[in-house]
Formats: structure tokens, sequence, C-alpha cells
């Protein structure tokens, strides 16, 4: 067996774990990022980067750099039920999420973070209930690497597996089921369709659908439906719910037309709402996807997971080399997750909720169609510039009917 000494363990190189680990290098820790594949690698994700993601790049000074490849996009089409679109505003992009990852892994060693991979995670190290670190099996074979850190992130997705090894998981099943294709559409198709486009099409309804333009006439398209909540789709099973909304949203209907398929349908588990883990214990913070920072209702989750990096990486970089420090770090950064994010998420699930009612998503969307009220709440929810609780609650529905 082989040891490395750290200050900062990152398990996890997605979104969540590169922002940590570059965020925490460029304050001065010796960090290790360690992943279980070799980069670049797939992940089943909707791509979009909507307005907190590009914040988030921006505090990492990687927005310029993913947005040089990304196709910049101005608007988000949301379809109601019963077909209504409302069109909001705002600065946002798609890149697919293997060269994101990449960009961000990237970044990350850029800032001094040693990258391990392909690395399976075998057990985390507990020092008499403090985490110091774990231990890997390297994909190629060879002796297991042991990695000792004062502070282990992890950033490790919707599994279970790696949330139980470390004595975290909550809920076993994930809040949610997702699945994606690309396709490249002609040149004239592409360029015409300049915008992201959910839909809650009341043939998939409580599910959700997307379509999302990413860079050189490539579209990802996909569906998903949430496992943690009493209305059900009108089926659970993810292609079914494909093919459904493929054949009956007009506009997925007009791409798949004329595009040429890429890829096979892929889906993954999400976990939301900041639900299903906790946050931390002793010496270890959980990040990204791993601590449900994905939007129920919407299913989006890069800006969010980059966020909760950023704030690790900076509590993890300051604290002090001891156990103590270890145990404070940990109350901190759980603290700081629940301030910055816990109302946000609540809201989103009420949301959620309302996914079984499509009579008041429609009611909704013509009210947002003729403007006023219910248009500059969800604009200010796509901007994160206001309050997600004020529409959705009954107060707000109340003024919607008014307003």
């Amino acid at each position: 067996m082989s040891f490395l000494e750290t200050d900062v363990l990152v398990i996890g190189a997605g979104p969540a774990g590169s922002a940590a680990a570059r965020t925490a290098a460029q304050l001065g820790s010796r960090v290790v990022l360690v992943d279980r594949h070799r980069f670049p690698r797939d992940k089943v994700c909707g791509d979009a980067l909507i307005p907190d993601a590009l914040e988030a790049l921006a505090r990492l000074g990687l927005n310029a750099r993913v947005l040089a490849e990304a196709r910049p996009l101005g608007s988000l089409r949301i379809y109601a039920p019963n077909g209504r679109c409302v069109e909001l505003y705002a600065q946002m992009g798609c890149l697919p999420r293997s060269r994101l990852d990449e960009l961000m892994r990237e970044g990350a060693e850029q800032a001094g973070a040693t990258f391990l991979a392909p690395c399976a995670l075998a057990q985390a190290l507990d020092r008499d209930g403090v985490i110091a670190g774990a231990t890997f099996e390297p994909a190629a074979g060879g002796a297991p690497i042991t990695v000792r850190a004062r502070l282990t992130l992890l950033a490790t997705g919707a599994a279970a597996g790696p949330l139980l090894k470390f004595g975290v998981c909550e809920r076993r099943p994930a809040s949610a089921i997702a699945a994606r294709v690309y396709v490249r559409a002609p040149q004239r198709f592409a360029v015409e369709h300049d915008h992201l486009c959910i839909s809650y099409d009341r043939h998939v309804c409580p599910g959700y659908g997307w379509l999302f333009p990413g860079p050189d006439g490539v579209f990802n398209v996909g569906v998903g439906y949430f496992d943690d909540t009493k209305a059900r789709p009108p089926t659970t099973n993810i292609r079914r719910l494909f093919d459904r909304f493929v054949q009956t949203f007009a506009p997925a209907r007009a791409l798949l037309a004329v595009a040429t398929p890429l890829t096979d349908l892929r889906g993954a588990p999400l976990r939301t709402a900041l639900a299903g883990a906790h946050l931390s214990r002793p010496g270890l913070l959980v990040i990204g996807e791993a601590a449900g920072t994905t939007y129920s209702f919407s299913g989006e989750g890069i800006g969010k997971a980059i966020a909760s990096g950023i704030v690790a990486g900076e509590i993890a970089a300051r604290a002090p080399r001891d156990t103590q420090a270890a145990i404070d770090a940990a109350r901190t950064y759980a603290a700081c997750i629940r301030s910055d994010f816990a109302e946000r998420f609540r809201a989103y699930k009420i949301a959620q909720g309302w996914l079984a009612y499509p009579a008041v998503l429609g009611f909704l969307a013509r009210r947002a169609a003729a403007g006023g009220y219910v248009r500059q709440q969800l604009q200010a929810l796509l901007t994160e510039t206001g309050d997600p609780s004020e529409l959705f609650s009954v107060a707000g529905l109340l003024k919607s009917c008014l307003r």
C-alpha cells in the first residue's frame, strides 16, 4: 500500500469537486483530487449553464474559458402542460458535461491540485469518529493508495455507495431519474433554435422534458421524473417516458425529424432539495449532488454544485491543522450551506408538488404571458434576484390571480 499526505482530499472531479479543489489550492492548501474515471468522461446531464452557474464559474475565474466553448443563449422557454409558452431572458449557455468537467478539472490542476484517476473509493479513514482521508483502488491494479488528509470533501454525485462508506447517507434511493440523448441538427435548424426549452408536457407531467442546443448543432434532448413525490408520471419506465415526450411535444418531434442521433439514451439518478445525506460530519464536507444540490422542479444543479464546492474549498483551506478544527469546519460548512441555499431549495420543492396539478401550471403560464406579477417572479427566479417562496405559496397564487 502507498500513502499520500495532503491538507485537503477531494473525492469526485465533477463541477463541485473541481471547484473545491481549485479554490482550496488557490488559497495555498495542498490538494489531492481523486476520481474513479479517466478524464474526459461522459456524464448524464442537461448541460445547461443558467445564470447561477455562470456566476459561480466567474468566481472561480473560469467563465471566460467555458463560455469560449459553450453555445451562448439568451432565453429560456418554459412550456406548461396546456402547451402555453413563457419566454424568460438572461445570459446563459450550453456545453456538454464531458467538456465542462474537463475544463474545470484542468482548472483545478492549474491551481496546484494533484489529480489521481482512475481510482475507486475503497473505504474511509475514520480516526475516533473523525474522517481523516480515504483509501482507493487504482483501476489499473497495483497497491491500494491511502490518502491522509486533515479535511475530506465528498463530491461523488447521486450514488449512495460513497455516502454509505462515509456514514452520511440518509436516503439510499435517489430523488429523481433523468435520461438524455445527443442528436445533431442541420445548421439551419440549429441557428433558429437559440434558446433553452423546458416542457411540462401534459403527456409526461408530473415529469418534465427538455431541448437544450449546444455547440456545433448538437442538441441535448431528455426527460426526467421525481421519485420522492406522491404524484407519478404516466410511466416510470424512463425509456417509455422519453418516447412519449418526443412523440407528443411538437418542438421535440420537429427536431428529431431532421436530426441525426449521436448517442443512445442514457439515464442517471439525481439527488435534489438538499435531502438524502448529512451535509457533514467531523472531518468531512459533503458537496455537490452528493449533498442534494440539484433543484426540484427543474432538475438544474450545476450552479449550486459549483457554489457548494467554492464554500467548502474556502472553509477547508482556512481551517487550522488540528482535530477540533476538522470538527468546527464541518459544522461551519453545514451552517453556511443551509443559510445560503435552504430556503431556495425548499421553495423549489414546493414548486415540484405543483406538477401534480397541470391546471395550476397552465394558469400561471397564462398569467405570465400577460406580463405583470407572475412574469416578474419567474424572471427573478431565473436570475436569482427574487425570493422563490413568494410565488410558490398560497399568497403568491392569490397575487397571481389579481396582479
